[in-house]
């Protein structure tokens, strides 16, 4: 039996303003040896309905009970067959080149588990449309991930190889759920981000995230992983530092707070497609 290259998935609930667009961009790949799995996590709206109006050989569709997102990724990440998996949210698209690009950087680059890549980042919550690069080695990804999450989820393509081995979603894990399993995958391999943006990501007051949890509450269990990564990378205890001032992040104005993660290493310009 063939097995594809690569399985991109999308796990939705109720996002029937943007399903279409982002099945769209994975069906438009420059990749075409390629399986997509749509997990569709008990969506009352029309979710269901506009998924069900494609058709595609290389498209797997599942309707289910409400369970959640991170048993939705899980569930996803076990029945994908492709050599190497890769992450959309509902909400965003990924840029015709992005799969092509991730499957040929890991398949040169052996000693890597994990690739993510630039966004171009529509925040209507901050009114900001930029241009967002995350640090590229794994040495500075390590360093990174004691101030923030160092990566676009949305754009992250990892080996199958460590789903097999136990590496997995916690279906347990209620919200930052790609940053503790970025964790335990950074146990494993090497990690890395494409200096390129090869997504679109959505960032949205309406968004189930935002609309469950508070800026504070998502502060504090960030502050909490990054303090996780700070002991699991060895980084200087000096890091700590970081996540405590972390904790009042949501204080800081809306207009100062691109400086203060320009300072914190990532770095974001207006957006320009051309």
């Amino acid at each position: 039996m063939h097995r594809p290259i690569a399985a991109a998935w999308i796990t939705v609930f109720n996002e029937e303003r943007w399903i279409a667009a982002a099945l769209l961009s994975l069906l438009g790949q420059s990749l075409r040896d390629i399986e997509i799995i749509v997990i569709d996590d008990g969506s009352t709206d029309r979710t269901a309905e506009i998924l069900d109006s494609f058709d595609d050989d290389r498209l797997r569709i599942l309707h289910r009970n409400r369970s959640g997102r991170a048993a939705s990724l899980a569930l996803a990440a076990t029945l994908a067959e492709g050599k190497y998996l890769a992450n959309l949210d509902a909400d965003d698209e990924a840029f015709p080149e992005r799969l092509e690009r991730q499957v040929t950087f890991l398949e040169k680059h052996l000693d890597h588990g994990w690739v993510g890549s630039g966004e171009e980042r529509e925040d209507s919550q901050r009114n900001e449309h930029v241009t967002r690069l995350y640090p590229e080695t794994d040495a500075a990804i390590r360093r990174q991930a004691a101030k923030c999450i160092p990566y676009c989820h949305s754009a992250v393509m990892f080996r199958r190889e460590l789903v097999l081995g136990g590496v997995n979603y916690d279906p347990a894990q209620k919200y930052l759920i790609d940053f503790e399993f970025f964790l335990r995958v950074a146990q494993r391999c090497k990690v890395a981000n494409l200096p390129d943006v090869l997504v679109k990501r959505r960032l949205r007051n309406e968004s189930y995230f935002q609309t469950n949890f508070t800026r504070a509450r998502q502060n504090a269990r960030l502050a909490l992983l990054c303090g996780k990564a700070i002991r699991q990378f060895g980084l200087p205890l000096c890091c700590y530092a970081f996540p405590l001032l972390r904790l009042g992040y949501p204080l800081v104005p809306n207009f100062l707070k691109r400086r203060v993660r320009s300072n914190g290493g990532l770095i974001e310009s207006d957006w320009s497609r051309g």
